[in-house]
Formats: structure tokens, C-alpha cells, sequence
């Protein structure tokens, strides 16, 4: 009878780590090169985070998942991370160095399976781009160490070609495995470019409703639809919001005026020469012609208040103190700064994203054609 009870026992455990194993999943890892012996999990749709010890780059992570998602695993202090596609019921396994993120493998799940095959087959060329990376990023430390002048030119142009080449090579995997979210994630990882995010629109077209049906398509396509909606030739987004001298502005303020809309921060560096370009271009172009309106998102009023003091700008500014939740830089995809519209009297935007001496050229041509006539 104790034997029969045992053996029963023994059943009952089994039944029970069974059940367990199909209501979760485990993650496996493997990391070489760590210098920072903690990892990150971020894994949910409420972006659960949890820290995880290493043991010589080994670990064991175990989670629930009520779909495919997937789970972000930072390294090196955030500097680094990779996805892994996880599901219940499925063992997954994480190799690789922490220093090339790109080149690291995943094992278990038809997701992580079709993304290592395209790393494997891409192998050589992901691991110059990897190389190019570090010897730019090198030469620029160097440089500014030591301020010495340096011309990246072509490690650029060599970066930029790798980028291309696999961006070609994941088109043509988003084509061949449209039914698939592993092609959802080589959209956002190869195709994409931020500042021209509805060029990924066609191939979003091409995935089947299972895999749009997936959070990350609706991610993707709305930075696609905002990118649209602010490309030239679109009916500029109204706004109301108020301006440091506390008067409340809108498109409708600038009327019959061409309106220089930008976006900034206090501590944006790159934003600091077109302050000087807009400079040039106020003291060029009369007041009733072009007007300029700068939008700070800066939640701290005081820290942009100082900035614009210091960088000498004397023209139209409005603090938006929600940050980077802004409406209206959602509304106009800013996505960093600095970021300038240029739209036209009849409030159609003219140009986005442009550089200020673009800006320039432009008002420069259409108000020269205004005088001809």
C-alpha cells in the first residue's frame, strides 16, 4: 500500500511540474564578455522588470506569458539588449557575446528560429557592421578626447552601405515569411528609418491579419501613419498652447505668413547651430513674411528659459511642460530634436524634418518668386 501510494505520489508531482511547465516558459543564457554581472528582464505588456545575477554569464529565467511576446533583456548597464520571442510552454536558450548584441542567437520558438537563421545567413555582414560601429565610435572618442579634428567620412559611408545591404536582405525575408512576426521584426530593426517611417508602409501591406493583429504592427504602423501625415504636401496639425509671454498662439497667429516650426530642448546640443541659422535667417527675411516658433519640451520652464537667454533667441517661444508626452510633438512625430517644419501661408507643410539651411534655401526661392510677380 505505501508503494502504491509513493508511485501514485510521484504521478500526482509529475502531473502538476507538467501543468506548470505549459503555463510558463524558461529562459536559458549563455553571455560571454559581460562586465556587469546583472541583467535586466523587461517582459509584459505592463513592462514587468526584473534583475536577474549571473554566474559566468549563466542563468535561468522563468516567467509566464499569455501570448507571443517579447521579452527585452538588457546587459551592460542598458547599453546593450536583445529581444527574445517567448511563449509558455517553450524553453528558449540565449548565447553570445554582450559586446555584439546583433550576432546573439536564440533558440526555441519559430519566431527566434527564422531571426537566427537571418543572422546566421547575414552572419559576415552583420559582424563588419559591428566592427565599423566600434572603430567609428572609437575615432569619435579619440577625437573628442583629445580635440583633434577627424574625418569619418568613409567609415560612414561603409556603415551606411552595410546598413543598406541588410535592410535589401530583410526585405526580401518580410516578403517570403509575411505570415510570420518575425517579419514584423525585421521591419522595425532593418527597414525602418525613423525620419522616414512610412516608407515601411508597403511592406506592412504585406502581412497577414494573424501577424497584424500582433502590438508591435500597431507600434509600427502609427509611426508610419504619423510620418505620413506630416510629409509635404500635408495640411499642417492646429495647435493652441501658450507662449512665454503667456498669450495663447495657434497656426491661425501666423497667418499669411510662412511659419518656421521647431522642436527643442535645453540640453540639445545639436540644436545650438540652428539657433544661429534661424538668427541669420530673422535678420534676412521680414517680419511680415516668415515668422518662427519654437517649441520646447522641456518640463523643467526655468532650464529653457536660461537656454534660450544663452543661445540668443529673440523670436516666438512656447514651452510645452509635458515633455516628451507632448500632443503636439506626437502630432508632428518628433522623435528627436533638433526637428523643423516649414509650413506655407496657406498651412501646408512645405518641408519636414529639414535642416535649417535648407529652410533657408527655400524661403529664399519663394519669396523671390512672390517678388517676380
Amino acid at each position: 500500500m505505501k508503494i502504491s501510494y509513493c508511485f501514485r505520489l510521484l504521478a500526482l508531482i509529475f502531473f502538476v511540474i507538467s501543468c506548470g511547465d505549459k503555463n510558463s516558459y524558461t529562459l536559458k543564457g549563455n553571455i560571454s564578455g559581460l562586465k556587469n554581472s546583472d541583467i535586466y528582464v523587461v517582459s509584459g505588456t505592463d513592462l514587468h522588470l526584473d534583475t536577474i545575477r549571473t554566474r559566468a554569464g549563466k542563468f535561468t529565467y522563468r516567467s509566464m506569458s499569455q501570448t507571443i511576446e517579447p521579452l527585452v533583456v538588457y546587459m551592460e548597464n542598458g547599453n546593450a539588449w536583445i529581444t527574445v520571442w517567448v511563449q509558455n510552454g517553450e524553453n528558449f536558450l540565449l548565447t553570445g557575446n554582450a559586446h555584439f548584441p546583433e550576432m546573439m542567437m536564440v533558440k526555441g520558438g519559430e519566431v527566434n528560429r527564422l531571426l537566427s537563421e537571418f543572422k546566421t545567413e547575414n552572419l559576415s555582414i552583420i559582424k563588419e557592421k559591428c566592427e565599423l560601429r566600434d572603430n567609428l565610435l572609437a575615432r569619435t572618442e579619440h577625437a573628442t578626447e583629445s580635440g583633434a579634428s577627424m574625418n569619418n567620412a568613409q567609415l560612414s559611408s561603409q556603415l551606411k552601405n552595410i546598413d543598406q545591404m541588410l535592410k535589401t536582405h530583410a526585405q526580401d525575408f518580410v516578403k517570403a515569411h509575411s505570415s510570420s512576426i518575425a517579419a514584423l521584426v525585421m521591419i522595425q530593426d532593418y527597414i525602418l528609418d525613423v525620419d522616414h517611417a512610412s516608407d515601411i508602409q508597403p511592406f506592412l501591406n504585406l502581412l497577414t491579419d494573424k501577424v497584424k493583429a500582433n502590438p508591435l504592427y500597431d507600434k509600427l504602423n502609427t509611426l508610419s501613419t504619423r510620418d505620413l501625415h506630416t510629409k509635404a504636401g500635408q495640411q499642417a496639425w492646429d495647435f493652441k498652447i501658450t507662449d512665454t509671454q503667456n498669450d495663447t498662439i495657434s497656426l491661425a497667429t501666423f497667418k499669411d505668413k510662412y511659419l518656421i516650426l521647431t522642436f527643442a530642448t535645453a540640453q540639445c546640443e545639436f540644436c545650438k547651430p540652428v539657433y544661429d541659422k534661424l538668427i541669420e535667417i530673422k535678420n534676412k527675411f521680414p517680419a511680415k513674411d516668415v515668422a518662427i516658433l519654437t517649441i520646447s519640451l522641456d518640463v523643467n520652464k526655468e532650464e529653457w528659459k536660461k537656454a534660450a537667454q544663452e543661445s540668443g533667441i529673440n523670436w516666438i517661444q512656447a514651452i510645452d511642460t509635458t515633455g516628451w508626452s507632448s500632443e503636439i510633438a506626437s502630432n508632428y512625430n518628433v522623435l528627436s530634436v533638433p526637428c523643423n517644419y516649414l509650413i506655407d501661408k496657406d498651412r501646408i507643410i512645405i518641408g519636414s524634418k529639414l535642416r535649417a539651411d535648407s529652410i533657408q534655401s527655400i524661403l529664399t526661392e519663394k519669396l523671390m518668386i512672390k517678388d517676380k510677380k
